[in-house]
């Protein structure tokens, strides 16, 4: 019993040994701020213009820009219909630049050698900001 706490510093030490040679020493980590890819990428502006004119369409379409009566069935119905085409449009836009994010963000890792990039929402620390190549990527 005397010998087990000398054991557990030794597997303790062993395990901080192997995790510290286990890396490689080429590995580096990026970061990435999605909020500020979203806000500041033309991209992602050219993609809200879109949504915006998508719903001054739908607006004309459905003819919504004219005051109804209150409780109008047929009116509220053509409400339902604009806003579904609206989400679906809204949620194919956000899934096109979801994918064109991800491969910009594959790309610029790649040039950098990054081997993981991670959001920088969770970083306390460290990494290497690839947000301004990634919002460069996205013109």
């Amino acid at each position: 019993m005397k010998y087990l706490p000398w054991v557990l510093v030794i597997v303790l030490a062993a395990a901080a040994l192997w995790g510290f040679l286990g890396r490689s020493p080429g590995e580096r980590v990026g970061i990435v701020d999605l909020a500020r890819i979203v806000d500041e990428s033309p991209r992602a502006q050219e993609l809200n213009q879109m949504l915006s004119d998508r719903y001054d369409q739908l607006i004309a379409e459905f003819e919504l820009d004219t005051e109804g009566e209150a409780g109008d069935p047929e009116r509220a119905n053509r409400e339902r219909q604009a806003y579904t085409q609206y989400l679906a449009y809204r949620q194919e836009l956000e899934i096109m630049f979801q994918e064109e994010v991800e491969q910009a963000v594959r790309e610029v890792a790649q040039a950098q050698d990054i081997t993981v990039v991670i959001d920088g929402d969770v970083v306390r620390f460290g990494g290497v900001d690839l947000s301004d190549e990634v919002i460069k990527r996205l013109d």
